[in-house]
């Protein structure tokens, strides 16, 4: 890391809660079902083309009937399991990390605040994260305001906070205001979009997010 952080703010969807690993969960699990025993690996590369199209592209051996009945009962699945909270592995270690060595932590999300607050009850990630702005309370990302609040709560300037995110609007909002950024990028997929959009560096797991910060 180049220089020291007195603030660091997160995203939430995608960056701590595994919104894909959700996702790909159903899919191993119904496919063992169905007797088929797919590699949800094998979605990686096709999710942003939604469910139906990834799963005609990942899994071309599968008849059209097959597609359907499993698309189904993954988005049965998903829907039954909505309440359920998938953490990026190594999440809470790096968020305990940092909170450990004086560094304050908050959360930056266009999720609403009441299911931040309830996700956050249930992750028991409330104890660490005191102070969050989501879009309802402020415009969405990425206008920087809920960033600037936040850094306005604790006092620290632009210069001394870094912004986590998986998305190029997390990177566009950081860089709008002049605050370092870097990019989380589990499913391979963004590095190219992230690095575009202002990211100093992308990082594909929280133990090389670890090693920058030289936790």
């Amino acid at each position: 890391m180049s220089k020291h952080y007195d603030l660091i703010v997160f995203d939430w969807e995608g960056t701590i809660v595994d919104t894909l690993g959700a996702l790909f969960n159903s899919v191993a699990q119904e496919s063992v079902v169905m007797g088929l025993n797919l590699d949800p690996d094998k979605l990686r590369n096709f999710v942003e083309l939604g469910l139906v199209n990834a799963v005609k592209k990942a899994y071309p051996q599968l008849t059209e009937a097959e597609k359907t009945q499993l698309v189904h009962a993954v988005q049965m699945a998903m829907y039954t399991r909505s309440s359920e909270i998938w953490l990026i592995p190594g999440v809470r270690e790096c968020i305990d990390k940092i909170h450990s060595a004086g560094v304050q932590i908050a959360i930056a999300t266009n999720k609403s605040q009441s299911s931040l607050s309830r996700a956050l009850q249930h992750t028991g990630l409330d104890k660490l994260f005191k102070i969050t702005r989501s879009a309802g309370q402020v415009p969405p990302k990425p206008c920087p305001q809920m960033l600037e609040e936040i850094m306005d709560v604790f006092n620290v300037k632009a210069q001394k906070t870094l912004m986590v995110g998986d998305s190029p609007i997390d990177m566009e909002m950081a860089h709008s205001i002049k605050v370092d950024a870097v990019g989380m990028d589990f499913y391979h997929q963004e590095e190219h979009a992230l690095k575009l959009s202002g990211a100093l560096e992308v990082f594909a797991d929280y133990t090389a997010l670890q090693k920058y910060l030289k936790l």
